[in-house]
């Protein structure tokens, strides 16, 4: 115990210190075991690692090797040494060189090794000593450079280092995608070229002496902004950075000793953010900007302390600059592109420079990613008897090893857990390869399957200290209530290079049916199957879900995965949070949803709508304050078929600032995001796609202000697919829903506001609240492959997929009802039971489908419903039908007293008598016309939506017809006013 305090003691005084030139520590201090894993040592190959003997072709035979691995991924481990190499070395995709050890391993470039002395038109970046490639390395066939599908490749507590003689060399290239990173690597150029050239996704705790360029990079292979974190540079002979398009966002980076900090390329526009940097003894200019009058020009630099900077930026094409003032000073702000102070500003270009004197230079604290604890502390699951086949459960190795070890090391492998995992206060999880460590719950499993609240396969608790690193999270296709991870630790938590469920359908199909079913064979890929996986789309609860005080930073973040309905919540948090890189795609309503969130940074946060996402909203912020957005990429691929209304869209914030918006679409299509962001409320928009820097204020007015005038329709929202389902609870608040998109809203009725409080993956039907304003929500149902309607496992049927009567699933739809509390949606979920109605005592509130088209037995022959679900308060019960879950709308009724309810079928409406026992009396016709809802106002006049609205008194007959601007779909009279769902919008009207 001493022992672990006085390292965290020392981990804490160096994290202290901020970046430094002179720490090039190992992270991985001892040999990690893994039995799936290539090790780089004298036993396996001719080498030996003291320099003296060129290993070049034994490090490619061990890439090689490590690519045979596990699906085409794999870990190289290279154990401290120094390795002599004389040529490129090609690392295959998916394929990691990590370094273990008390000293990080040094690979060198000998003198004069040849080819890297010429420039020709193949390496006018360089010739690359380490060169990431796509797919697998044939030296008989040309190379594929690493493109937007290349993942995971990486290398990690590795150091280079370039001898004399070799003018064009450059240490790495690195041109992949999502999961790739170069991070706790020096590199000494020395008189060489560059460090890095052309980079990708993730640069963490880089150091890079010497050269021309520390960094020579175009734009990243998908076009995905590039994360730089933690850098240190020094010495290079033109500028540390040389960036073309490269859409960089960098924080915490140190340069020292060099004539330019960071130059953009000439004629070229670029996204460049910098935070908390520090510039030291830049003799030329510390940022070259270029392309001064483009839109697509976005330079954003906050903080960057300076000292010996004489010139901070010098804008080129017009030989503008911008002064430092005296020896030492700081930028604390400088904004170069279209700004918009607040939604009601039209962006202008601005060059917008503070700077003030500082009296010293404040070290940089990057303590909020900390290393990970020494790895002789590891305990590996695989001692602990876990087996990693994708067969054996796991899940009870797992839970013991959360109890007893703080720091548990998981090798590569599919380990199957079959119940929920929660850790402790410091409990970590360290994986090293998040292509091929993952943890597995089957579809089809009991405890995430069915209807009901979420449920995580992951659970930090609250105020944690948790790390989570280098596993994928995968719940599988089939599993309803699933979340891979709910994350509720604070301020020191860490997660980083985390992949979550999707994007791995081969593997859904190879490891998900004869897992579930060791007696059945693999499923094939058929068009069969391909319907039931997409089938499965949009079927879960969110990937990572952040909430209940949850905070901490999340770096190099993965969610590609269909089946979750977003692929990032956070909600209910004021805990500070920052999120270091994070790619969001493939989900089918919303990539990201930040709730009740306020304090957190996103730097690098990257959209992908794909073409099974064409409603997909990209990123919706609610009830929020107090976020800054940094390089927010937003991008719908070449298969869209139409455009979509928002990038962003915001709900009731305030303070939310986004420095340098990319808005985009494939370069073959035309169908973007119309507007960069959309406020529900004010139903202001920004509409250019490509701005420096964007702000919502909260204080916006509307633009078209509510009259209020009597008699007179207005919108109060608009954009929704198709909403319906009003209800009203005692508070005055009014709730209505979205049905395919699976949303719930709420209208406050004094600020005269709406906001979306709920999104779980069931439809939303119509709604109701009990006496104790719970709300009640009707959903339309299919259980999972392999489970009857109410849950319980099919024994006849396998897990993932049965082709009967009823077609590929064989089952039908089915009516449900979960109660939530309008404050708290999420945790507060719980389902309806369903209870014999003729045995149920005496009913307060009973709540009638507004609309059937099924009636012939119930209105006018007098059958009753046998069953009825009964709501939390005990005295409210909604009927139980068939077709509840088509009506548009739950009709509020008290036994004793009439109720209207509309025949759909034959376009009448029905006024009935309800009897104690909550049964419908009395059956007659009221009136004719009539398909969607009805309602009353306190003069027992009757309003009843068929196309317009009629009115009709309370003897049926015809007052008026009210037109409406869109056809109703539901109604509700509170007070003075009728509220109308109208499929786009919602619409209120002041009645006489």
């Amino acid at each position: 115990m001493n022992r672990i305090k006085t390292l965290t003691l020392l981990l804490m005084v160096i994290l202290s210190g901020g970046i430094s030139a002179q720490n090039p520590r190992s992270v991985v201090t001892d040999r990690p075991a893994d039995e799936a894993a290539v090790y780089f040592t004298p036993e396996n190959f001719d080498l030996k690692a003291d320099g003296s003997l060129d290993v070049s072709n034994a490090l490619q035979e061990a890439l090689n090797q490590a690519k045979q691995k596990e699906n085409g991924c794999g870990i190289l481990f290279v154990p401290e040494g120094v390795y002599k190499l004389s040529k490129t070395i090609y690392v295959p995709s998916g394929v990691r060189i990590i370094g273990y050890g008390s000293k990080r391993p040094v690979f060198v470039l000998a003198r004069q090794s040849p080819g890297f002395q010429e420039v020709t038109r193949e390496t006018g970046k360089g010739k690359y000593l380490f060169w990431f490639i796509g797919g697998n390395y044939h030296p008989e066939r040309r190379v594929s450079d690493a493109n937007a599908g290349t993942f995971y490749s990486s290398m990690l507590n590795a150091d280079i280092r370039i001898e004399d003689g070799n003018p064009n060399a450059t240490g790495i290239r690195a041109h992949f995608a999502q999961h790739c990173s170069i991070s706790n690597v020096t590199i000494h150029v020395g008189k060489g070229r560059a460090g890095i050239a052309d980079a990708g996704n993730h640069l963490e705790n880089v150091a890079i002496y010497g050269g021309e360029y520390g960094i020579d990079t175009d734009k990243s292979a998908p076009g995905w902004p590039i994360m730089l974190l933690n850098s240190y540079f020094e010495g290079q002979r033109k500028s540390a950075i040389l960036t073309n398009e490269g859409g960089l966002t960098i924080v915490r980076m140190r340069v020292k000793n060099v004539p330019v900090a960071v130059e953009i390329k000439e004629k070229a526009p670029d996204r460049l953010f910098m935070e908390d940097c520090i510039f030291e003894n830049v003799r030329r200019t510390g940022v070259i900007l270029t392309d001064a009058g483009n839109a697509a020009t976005q330079i954003n630099l906050r903080n960057i302390q300076c000292k010996n900077v004489p010139l901070f930026a010098l804008e080129r094409s017009i030989n503008k600059q911008v002064s430092g003032k005296g020896k030492t000073y700081r930028v604390t702000r400088f904004t170069f592109g279209f700004n918009a102070d607040s939604l009601e500003d039209t962006p202008q270009i601005v060059r917008l420079a503070e700077v003030e004197p500082i009296k010293g230079i404040t070290p940089l604290d990057a303590s909020d990613t900390p290393t990970l604890p020494p790895t002789e502390q590891w305990v590996n699951i695989r001692d602990l008897g876990a087996k990693g086949d994708g067969f054996s459960d796991d899940t009870h190795i797992f839970q013991e090893a959360i109890e007893k070890y703080a720091h548990i090391y998981i090798p590569q492998g599919w380990y199957v857990v079959k119940e929920p995992l929660t850790l402790k206060q410091n409990t970590n999880l360290v994986g090293l390869h998040p292509g091929t460590t993952i943890l597995l719950t089957l579809g089809g499993n009991p405890a995430f399957s069915g209807f009901g609240a979420p449920q995580a396969q992951l659970t930090t608790p609250k105020g944690g200290k948790n790390i989570v690193c280098g596993i994928f999270l995968n719940a599988d296709a089939y599993n309803y209530r699933a979340v891979n991870c709910k994350w509720m630790a604070g301020e020191g938590s860490y997660m980083y290079d985390v992949k979550f469920s999707g994007h791995d359908k081969s593997r859904f199909f190879h490891n998900g049916q004869s897992a579930g079913n060791p007696l059945e064979e693999p499923m094939p890929v058929t068009p069969e199957t391909h319907d039931l996986i997409t089938r499965a789309w949009d079927n879960q609860h969110w990937s990572l879900w952040i909430t209940n005080g949850g905070g901490g930073a999340f770096r190099d973040i993965w969610t590609a995965n269909e089946y979750s309905s977003a692929g990032l919540y956070i909600s209910h948090t004021e805990t500070p949070g920052c999120i270091y890189g994070m790619s969001l795609e493939h989900h089918l309503r919303n990539e990201a949803i930040f709730r009740n969130v306020a304090n957190w940074k996103i730097y690098d946060f990257q959209f992908e709508v794909e073409a099974e996402g064409i409603d997909t909203q990209p990123l919706d912020l609610i009830d929020c304050k107090n976020l800054v957005f940094a390089n927010f990429y937003s991008y719908r691929v070449s298969r869209m078929l139409k455009s979509y209304p928002s990038a962003i869209r915001t709900w009731n914030c305030e303070n939310i600032e986004f420095l340098n918006v990319h808005n985009y679409a494939h370069a073959r299509i035309k169908f973007t995001s119309n507007a960069s962001l959309y406020d529900v409320n004010t139903r202001r928009e920004a509409r250019r796609r490509e701005l420096a820097r964007l702000c919502l204020t909260g204080k916006e007015s509307r633009k078209y202000t509510l009259s209020e005038e009597t008699g007179k329709m207005e919108p109060i929202v608009s954009g929704f697919e198709f909403i319906d389902g009003l209800t009203q609870d005692s508070r005055g608040n009014i709730y209505f829903c979205e049905h395919r998109m699976r949303r719930i809203y709420k209208l406050d009725p004094v600020s005269g506001k709406v906001t979306s409080i709920a999104d779980f993956p069931w439809n939303a039907v119509a709604l109701a609240c009990d006496t104790q304003d719970n709300l009640l929500v009707v959903t339309k149902y299919i259980s999972q492959p392999g489970y009857h309607n109410d849950d319980t496992r099919n024994g006849n049927r396998p897990l993932f997929g049965w082709k009967g009567a009823g077609g590929l699933w064989g089952f039908n739809y089915v009516p449900k009802v979960y109660a939530i509390h309008p404050d708290n949606p999420d945790d507060s979920f719980r389902i309806l039971p369903l209870e014999n109605m003729k045995q149920f005592p005496a009913p307060g509130l009973v709540y009638y489908p507004g609309n059937r088209t099924i009636t012939q037995n119930e209105y006018y022959n007098g059958k009753k419903p046998e069953q009825c679900f009964v709501a939390p308060d005990g005295v409210t019960i909604i009927p139980y039908y068939e077709d509840l879950f088509r009506c548009s709308s739950l009709i509020k009724s008290i036994p004793g007293k009439p109720v209207y309810v509309l025949d759909e079928y034959h376009q009448r409406v029905i006024r009935a008598d309800i009897d104690a026992h909550g049964f419908l009396q009395n059956c007659r016709i009221f009136a004719d016309g009539g398909d969607r809802s009805v309602a009353t106002d306190t003069n027992g006049n009757v309003y009843v939506a068929n196309g317009d609205i009629s009115v009709f008194d309370p003897t049926g007959k015809l007052i008026k017809t009210i037109e409406t601007p869109e056809r109703p779909t539901s109604l509700l009279v509170t007070g003075n006013k009728l509220y109308i769902t109208a499929v786009s919008s919602l619409y209120q009207m002041k009645l006489e």
